[in-house]
């Protein structure tokens, strides 16, 4: 053994060194103590002040963790959205319009879930989503100052804000439209065509324009005359000169002006005729009063039928008058001529429309003889037949509504064609209707002809 104080070695195990008489027993003692080395590290220890700011980066990596994946999942759902507003199924869709005040519009379509919201901040107007659309529309005057004399387009751009039920709110792409200065609305009622031609020396011009507009007809000022729904009515004289031109001005707050000319043709005769503008060229009887006058001194024939000794002709005013008879319904003309020596004749033709009344129409009426009406139809032209049926199908041509019946049953078919120009404009397929209507001719469906007859009172059936 060897002493730890002074080094020398002896042996066994004394209590104290043989040589410097130190005790033994407190150095094995201190030799059996853990060294420093081998001691447990003890734990750090922080202030208050430490902790405080441990928790507080804790928490502050937490919440920055936590907008993170906030932001996250909102930008996926940003991104999704921009995508369905962009080119997916919610694509707003954009239409040009002509609105109830005869102004040109745009209409906006936005698609989404019923109970959304879209908020246009350019309009302060919120739109809500029902049925999966919301809709607005917007004049295009409105996107322009009062003067437009120097303007020709705006770039329109709309930043639309979906709101959900939730109340959250998200920034939809923006919708662009490019809107050129609108003119201003101007549509000629009478005369309906480009170029009328008449045979009286009064004439009732109809025009139809946005209320709050400057109407000037051959430079006067009618704008007084022009009603609250924006209609004019203004009776204009017709001389026997050939084409009587009118030149229409319609001048509306934030729209270019219009200039439109109406011809209104009156043949310049070589012997002076003319038709009474009391006269209509409608009729619900089969006979009407044709009225007028002509040169004194020339002789008035009149070539188309009309009843026997109703023609009269006063020698000194030339004032005449006879009743004139229609032979067909619809579209009848009433031609009379007046001659004289030395003078080229005068002609006029007027076309009466004879709509029969119901009670005389449906006399006429025969019961449907269907084989017959096939092989007939030529010689049973003009007339009225009893038809019922429910409506198959429908067709659209060039504006005339054809309607097919079936007058037969279900397991033997009997097809006919109705020209549709009863007053009942919506008609309901599969319903089964009573028509009065007369022989036309025929007209092909699917490949084969039927009778064709012209409706012109028809209900539903009461069967």
């Amino acid at each position: 053994m060897k002493c730890p104080y002074c080094g020398s070695s002896f042996a066994g195990s004394p209590q104290y060194c043989p040589n410097c008489k130190q005790p033994l027993s407190r150095a094995r003692a201190a030799s059996t103590e853990p060294s420093a080395e081998a001691q447990p590290t003890e734990r750090p220890r922080y202030t208050r002040l430490q902790r405080m700011l441990i928790g507080a980066a804790c928490a502050l990596c937490a919440a920055l963790m936590i907008v993170g994946a906030y932001r996250l999942i909102y930008w996926a759902s940003s991104y999704r959205l921009t995508r369905l507003y962009t080119r997916g199924e919610y694509t707003p869709t954009i239409n040009a319009v002509t609105m109830d005040d005869h102004r040109q519009g745009h209409s906006v379509v936005f698609y989404g879930e019923d109970g959304d919201q879209i908020f246009l901040p350019e309009l302060n107007e919120s739109l809500s989503i029902s049925g999966g659309v919301a809709r607005t529309t917007i004049a295009d005057a409105d996107w322009f100052p009062s003067d437009v004399s120097q303007v020709e387009r705006a770039e329109v751009v709309l930043s639309p804000v979906l709101i959900d039920e939730t109340g959250s709110r998200t920034q939809l792409p923006n919708v662009e439209l490019e809107i050129d200065v609108p003119d201003s609305p101007l549509e000629v009622i009478s005369p309906a065509e480009e170029d009328e031609r008449i045979v009286t020396s009064i004439y009732l011009l109809e025009l139809q324009v946005v209320p709050g507009s400057t109407v000037l007809v051959n430079g006067e000022d009618v704008t007084d005359m022009v009603d609250r729904n924006g209609l004019l009515s203004q009776n204009v004289n017709i001389y026997p000169i050939g084409d009587n031109v009118f030149t229409i001005i319609v001048r509306t707050p934030r729209h270019h002006e219009t200039r439109q000319e109406v011809h209104i043709y009156r043949e310049a005769f070589d012997i002076a005729l003319e038709l009474d503008a009391s006269v209509a060229d409608t009729s619900s009887n089969e006979a009407m009063a044709i009225s007028g006058t002509v040169e004194p001194g020339a002789t008035l024939i009149v070539e188309t039928p009309y009843v026997e000794d109703s023609l009269s002709v006063d020698p000194a005013s030339g004032q005449f008058r006879f009743i004139a008879r229609f032979t067909s319904f619809g579209e009848n003309v009433v031609r009379f001529r007046a001659s004289m020596a030395g003078r080229e004749d005068a002609v006029i033709s007027l076309t009466v429309d004879y709509e029969p009344t119901l009670a005389a129409y449906s006399a006429q009426a025969w019961a449907m003889d269907y084989e017959q009406l096939r092989r007939l139809y030529e010689q049973w032209h003009g007339q009225v037949f009893l038809c019922e049926g429910p409506i198959i199908d429908t067709v659209e041509e060039e504006g005339v509504t054809y309607l097919i019946m079936n007058v037969g049953s279900d397991a033997e078919p009997q097809l006919v064609v109705l020209e549709n120009r009863s007053s009942v404009a919506d008609v309901s397929l599969g319903r089964r209707y009573a028509a009065y209507a007369d022989v036309s001719g025929r007209y092909m469906y699917q490949a084969e002809y039927y009778p064709l007859l012209i409706t012109r009172y028809m209900d539903l059936s009461a069967q």
